[in-house]
């Protein structure tokens, strides 16, 4: 099985340690600036309770940054299945089978999604907002034809309780040429999904049925695709990351 990684990053600053002494008070300062109004820095008689809010608020605007490339194996990946379902070609790409949700993600709310993938045969599911396996939202990209080069589409749907509704079809522009790898880019914020193919916007659609969870594959029937990467990001800017900082201090 191919080695490699899954990375998190959390962080802002260089690993020496006098850099971060220097930096400690001018970032605690920034990113206190950047949640202003979160909590009432003031005496009261519940302190721990303001200090508890502060650390959850900084917590929250943290940079989330998950990288996954499938090459040290599929150990971060949740599945009924126990990911047996699951293989990877000869260059060492994963080949999705049955769902899988990459476990660092589960407890995010907001973010964005990047994959590279190719569609080899009907169809590749990408699930979002996955508290759970039983719990989830989908767009799954579907080979709406026959040729060298056959129309895409999209069809989206929610998972509640393991039960399907709310299914719906967009037919993408354009054609699809099954030997390329595709860079999909979805948007996850609030109730407001947006998904991109190749930078052009595909579909945009809203659903309030699932709050937080995170990002999950799979393939059904006689689907196959190959997967090269996924990344998972949030709070990129410079207040997310002196926050990511700040949250690894307290």
């Amino acid at each position: 099985m191919p080695h490699g990684r899954i990375k998190i990053v959390t962080d802002f600053l260089p690993g020496r340690s006098s850099i971060r002494r220097n930096l400690v008070a001018l970032s605690i300062l920034l990113a206190l600036t950047a949640i202003a109004g979160a909590v009432a820095l003031k005496p009261s008689r519940h302190t721990p309770d303001a200090w508890d809010n502060l650390k959850k608020k900084i917590q929250k605007r943290s940079q989330v940054d998950i990288f996954e490339d499938f090459r040290s194996g599929l150990d971060s990946w949740e599945s009924v299945a126990n990911i047996a379902t699951w293989s990877y070609d000869a260059g060492g790409l994963a080949i999705p089978g049955k769902l899988a949700l990459l476990s660092p993600t589960i407890p995010l709310q907001d973010y964005n999604l990047d994959t590279v993938t190719q569609i080899v045969n009907k169809g590749f599911g990408i699930v979002f907002r996955a508290s759970n396996l039983r719990n989830y939202q989908v767009a799954k990209l579907v080979v709406d034809g026959r040729g060298a080069m056959p129309p895409l589409a999209i069809e989206r749907y929610t998972v509640v309780d393991g039960k399907e509704s709310g299914r719906a079809r967009v037919r993408c522009p354009g054609t699809f040429q099954k030997d390329t790898l595709y860079n999909l880019h979805l948007e996850v914020r609030g109730d407001r999904y947006t998904l991109f193919i190749e930078g052009q916007l595909i579909d945009s659609w809203s659903d309030g049925h699932t709050k937080t969870g995170g990002v999950g594959f799979f393939c059904s029937g006689n689907e196959r695709a190959r997967v090269a990467w996924v990344r998972v990001t949030h709070n990129t800017d410079v207040t997310g990351r002196m926050c990511g900082f700040l949250a690894s201090l307290l």
